[in-house]
């Protein structure tokens, strides 16, 4: 005889002809589920709460045992809750469903999966309103990014969607100002399409895999190496090529050009390095050989009119001098002995700065680069002693342009006058001075004209010669080989960021010195005939 084996079910309520109906409770025989509500012939019908030993439960309605109708629904292991519609056990039809993490959806379900119109809202701002399919975005949907995706805070697309990424026609605004409309192709600009930058570039054409076909890789300078004069302006034109060498027509990128001249690191123990405040600008690295520092560049120095103007202006400014103020003047006599007793302090000078360095032996570097600047710089008479200047602004920089059909051209550039205290400029003074230095010998003058029984009118001569050049240099750049250099300066950058620099040579020399005109030969000839002509003529 079989054994018999009790039932671990358990009901309490009412009953109808046996069966459980009215409100009942019910423990299910494995003890995991637990059904307390309305019955109807032995089934769970109506309203009623189906509870899940792991704390899973569903409330709502109920036909012919299957939760069927509106319910709400707790899921224990994921944190979810979904209030909508159900049918036959599963999420189907309109509903709610609130993740734990905060996301919440709003739409259409179809066997447990999102399915047709529906809003997903996946942070505070982030918001896709669309349709779906299988639980993936797909079909026409408008996406607005709040940063969870790949796009920045506030961006927004509009288009289709396959397969919860971004295929087919659609329109990307940005929050920072850029915009593309055209094809997309997993999730990337991918096809025909139009972007318009924040930068101010703007592509139309062909896109592969999120960049354009024909995208700029470099920057050229077409304007071949250029030899100058002191003053004299020029033009630089640049164009933007892929690897190929082909120009890329871009639209909107920004270009700055600008200049510069040779890096001179400054030595420890060297006069710059203990007088020039340390605010070192970082040498940007060239490709001839050597790094560059910054040196003024500019399209807008003053014409010939403005300086005249200018001139008249000061003119009529010019402060009035008191009779105490005036300068006593002086006779023949008079500025013959000024000037021989300036020279004699001069070489008085002279001879304190050799006495001091034949007191230590040979002479210091400093110490003969000092003497020089006694022997030559130092002014000797009161006409030869320079006036003090008011120190001029440097002029405004060159604008930044942007390219039309992938070029750009600067014109009227010219190199403007070097700063007060460049620091190029006072190394490679120093490091001049050093040479010369350690090359003469102890006692020798630097210009042996210098040493003449006439030394005073060649000394003159040559303070008239520096003093010129001196002019010339604070007027214009000083003579020697600069840079130009052409930057991608767009903000933000496009796409792969900023194309590299372009450089170019410049070499600046100085002006060459206008010729006379030579004067006529003497012909004798031609006078006896003029002097012949004449008496014919009766006088």
């Amino acid at each position: 005889m079989a054994a018999h084996t009790a039932s671990r079910a358990s009901y309490v309520g009412e009953t109808k002809k046996l069966l459980r109906d009215g409100f009942g409770v019910y423990t299910y025989e494995n003890q995991f589920f637990r059904y307390e509500g309305q019955w109807q012939r032995g089934k769970k019908h109506g309203h009623g709460k189906l509870l899940m030993k792991d704390g899973t439960f569903y409330e709502g309605l109920f036909a012919n045992g299957e939760i069927q109708g509106h319910g709400y629904k707790y899921f224990a292991t994921s944190g979810c809750k979904y209030t909508g519609q159900f049918e036959r056990g599963e999420l189907h039809g309109y509903g709610i469903m609130q993740y734990k993490d905060g996301t919440l959806f709003e739409g259409e379900w179809a066997h447990n999966r999102k399915q047709g119109y529906g809003v997903l809202k996946t942070g505070e701002n982030s918001k896709y309103e669309g349709e779906f399919m299988g639980s993936m975005r797909h079909g026409d949907g408008t996406l607005i990014y709040d940063g969870v995706y790949k796009a920045s805070n506030g961006d927004r697309y509009t288009g289709n969607w396959v397969m919860d990424q971004r295929q087919g026609q659609g329109h990307l605004i940005c929050e920072d100002g850029t915009e593309y409309e055209g094809q997309w192709l997993n999730d990337m600009f991918h096809g025909e399409g139009k972007m318009v930058h924040a930068s101010g570039i703007i592509y139309e054409g062909q896109w592969i895999n999120g960049y354009p076909v024909e995208m700029a890789t470099k920057l050229v300078i077409v304007t071949e190496s250029l030899e100058l004069t002191q003053g004299q302006t020029f033009s630089v034109k640049v164009e933007c090529h892929n690897d190929l060498g082909e120009v890329i027509a871009d639209q909107g990128r920004e270009l700055l050009v600008s200049a510069g001249f040779k890096y001179y690191p400054t030595k420890e123990g060297s006069a710059l390095f203990d007088m020039i405040e340390q605010v070192e600008e970082k040498p940007i690295a060239t490709p001839f050989g050597y790094s560059i520092v910054p040196y003024p560049l500019t399209d807008h120095m003053n014409t010939d009119e403005e300086k005249e103007a200018d001139g008249e202006k000061e003119e009529v400014s010019e402060v009035k001098v008191t009779p105490e103020q005036e300068i006593p003047v002086k006779t023949d006599d008079g500025d013959e002995e000024q000037e021989q007793v300036e020279e004699g302090e001069e070489k008085g000078e002279k001879e304190a700065v050799r006495e001091e360095g034949e007191k230590n032996g040979n002479m210091s570097p400093t110490q003969e680069a000092m003497q020089d600047l006694v022997t030559v710089l130092e002014p000797t008479t009161e006409e030869s002693a320079p006036t003090q200047r008011e120190t001029t602004p440097l002029p405004p920089p060159v604008a930044s342009q942007r390219t039309v059909n992938g070029a750009c051209e600067w014109s009227c550039l010219q190199l403007a006058p070097p700063p007060p205290m460049y620091r190029p400029f006072l190394a490679m003074e120093e490091e001049a001075g050093m040479k010369k230095s350690k090359s003469k010998k102890p006692g020798q003058s630097k210009d042996k004209s210098l040493d003449k029984p006439d030394g005073k009118q060649s000394r003159k001569d040559l303070k008239e010669k520096t003093s010129t050049e001196s002019n010339l240099d604070e007027k214009f750049a000083r003579p020697g080989e600069y840079v130009i250099m052409v930057q991608d300066v767009t903000n933000p950058a496009f796409l792969r960021g900023p194309l590299p620099p372009a450089f170019m040579l410049i070499k600046l020399q100085k002006p060459k010195p206008k010729k006379k005109d030579p004067k006529p030969k003497w012909d004798t000839q031609k006078h006896i005939a003029n002097m012949q002509r004449y008496s014919s003529m009766g006088h």
